[in-house]
């Protein structure tokens, strides 16, 4: 039944073409000009015939689960800095999103750290459980220009705990925009805790993508394997803003996208 009804649903994708304005770089656009979450705007129905194919044809889609057979483990000790400081936080429809500047080094390559925003559940999953909220940090290789795709990105998963939170989102809590498009000054921002779990763990890392349109493929994941802390009241202020932007889990990467899946599969009309 349940992927029957996943059928259903892929066939949707037809009914209803969708526009979206992003590009492969781009901030966030308004749910108002054209995908989101709900229905045939939702993931389902971001790829038309002629915009954003990938997102119903790739076979490297994030998020997906994340275990020791979708994933390897990164062995290379990041060499992160992101400096203390302000920034504006916004609502831009999609997510609640930061720009931040900062400098990653793996291996040979170097980044550029550009923003960070959220999503609520959490995109990816950890040994197949859920977690409530996730943070993803957006790299684009150094030097960095506008126009250049993003490359990179860190995934931070958060657990609900009945007491202690992560102080980057308490943070943030206090600065939550109350409407849609205008940004609020945030308090002094410090990801010194959450970089040293990602310096003392080993991430998981896999080639995957772009989790909104257009699901540019060739992004380096790499996601921390343990949940940081969140505790209830700061969870819900993201939550009631936010509300829900979460896409579906991709399939194993390498393997055939889950619409072909369904499109191939669906019983012909008689």
């Amino acid at each position: 039944m349940q992927l029957a009804l996943t059928f259903v649903l892929a066939a949707l994708v037809t009914l209803r073409p969708v526009h979206c304005l992003t590009a492969g770089g781009s901030t966030l656009v308004s749910r108002a000009q054209g995908w989101g979450y709900t229905g045939t705007h939702g993931p389902l129905g971001w790829s038309t015939p002629t915009e954003n194919p990938l997102c119903s044809t790739g076979t490297n889609q994030s998020p997906i689960n994340v275990d020791s057979t979708t994933t390897s483990v990164n062995t290379e000790k990041l060499a992160l800095t992101i400096p203390d400081a302000t920034s504006m936080f916004t609502d831009t429809g999609h997510s609640l999103e930061a720009a931040m500047s900062g400098k990653l080094r793996l291996g040979d390559n170097t980044y550029e750290l550009l923003q960070f925003h959220f999503h609520t559940p959490a995109e990816h999953r950890l040994n197949q459980e859920f977690f409530p909220l996730e943070m993803h940090m957006v790299f684009k290789e150094a030097p960095a220009q506008p126009a250049d795709p993003y490359k990179l990105v860190i995934g931070v998963l958060f657990e609900v705990s009945g007491t202690s939170t992560t102080a980057l989102l308490s943070t943030l809590a206090k600065s939550i925009p109350t409407s849609q498009g205008t940004p609020v000054k945030t308090g002094t921002l410090s990801f010194a805790p959450i970089i040293k779990q990602l310096q003392s763990q080993k991430l998981s890392q896999y080639q995957g993508s772009l989790t909104t349109p257009p699901c540019t493929e060739g992004i380096t994941w790499l996601v921390l394997p343990t949940p940081l802390d969140v505790n209830v009241a700061t969870f819900k202020a993201f939550k009631k803003v936010i509300k829900f932007n979460a896409r579906y889990t991709e399939n194993t990467p390498g393997e055939q996208n889950l619409i072909t899946y369904a499109k191939d599969n669906y019983p012909s009309a008689t």
